[in-house]
């Protein structure tokens, strides 16, 4: 009995060790990827400071860009992930309060974060979804800085931020986006800017920019996992092809599918929360 014991213990010493070792493995190979500096030298852009390019700023913040999605209603940034197993994650503050980045960021800084999805350390920001942000016209860019500068001052100062083993292990594992900012060409040429309307143009700016790729894949057939393994559709013909515009709309705004279906809640609230704010 005293033996089975022993061998016991020294299995399950065993089996720590190699956890032990597998978990540092995993924070040494991922080390790299979450703290490359980037060095960027992008032209200056010319932030406006009129209302109308304000006003376009924030249908864009609103609308496209969903930031409120991760940053909050008020944009002082809030709770995405806490726990020892997937890390902790809290959104930044965007506005002038304290904590906040809004009264030190320059011009530059609000480009590298948006675009490049990069601090001002040079270090990738975690889960930021460049890989949309990037697309975005430069138009579109500085209207969305010029509205940033003016959101109301919110006090609120996040904790450290940390990247837990599982996320690092999805991260080297599967693509995981921990790291959004190695998925943009980064030096690529910019969009032109697209008028808005009812266009195939613009519908794809809008699918490129709003992150619609991101769940749904780049050509756009979706089936990738999300919450609850939900897949995300089929976004092309042979998916929801046969869908009117008014399909689109109520799914688009009300979160409600055409058979009466609620939009899964890993679809960014889209009716519920930000596309509301989009214009007839």
């Amino acid at each position: 009995m005293k033996r089975a014991i022993k061998w016991v213990g020294i299995a399950l010493a065993s089996v720590a060790g190699i956890t032990v070792l597998a978990i540092v493995a995993v924070y040494v190979s991922t080390e790299r990827g979450i703290s490359k500096v980037y060095a960027f030298n992008d032209p200056p852009l010319s932030v406006p400071t009129d209302v109308a390019a304000i006003a376009k700023g924030q249908h864009f913040v609103q609308a496209i860009g969903k930031c409120a999605v991760c940053h909050g209603d008020n944009f002082a940034g809030k709770v995405l992930f806490d726990d020892n197993i997937m890390g902790r994650l809290y959104s930044a503050n965007l506005t002038r309060g304290k904590g906040g980045i809004g009264g030190s960021f320059r011009d530059t800084d609000y480009v590298r974060a948006i675009r490049h999805g990069v601090g001002t350390n040079g270090r990738p920001l975690l889960f930021m979804p460049v890989d949309a942000f990037y697309y975005v016209n430069d138009e579109d860019l500085a209207n969305t800085i010029a509205y940033l500068k003016t959101i109301p001052a919110v006090d609120a100062v996040s904790a450290r931020q940390a990247s837990g083993p599982v996320a690092r292990a999805l991260y080297l594992g599967t693509g995981f986006p921990l790291v959004p900012a190695e998925r943009a060409p980064q030096h690529g040429p910019r969009p032109p800017v697209v008028a808005p309307g009812a266009t195939v143009e613009y519908g794809e700016y809008l699918a490129n920019t709003g992150g619609c790729r991101t769940c749904h894949l780049k050509d756009l057939s979706g089936g990738v996992p999300t919450q609850k393994n939900v897949l995300s559709a089929n976004l092309t013909p042979k998916g929801i092809g046969k869908w009117t515009e008014a399909d689109f709309r109520k799914a688009l705004r009300d979160g409600i599918r055409p058979d009466g279906r609620i939009l899964s809640v890993a679809m960014p609230c889209p009716g519920r929360i930000a596309l509301k704010h989009f214009p007839e």
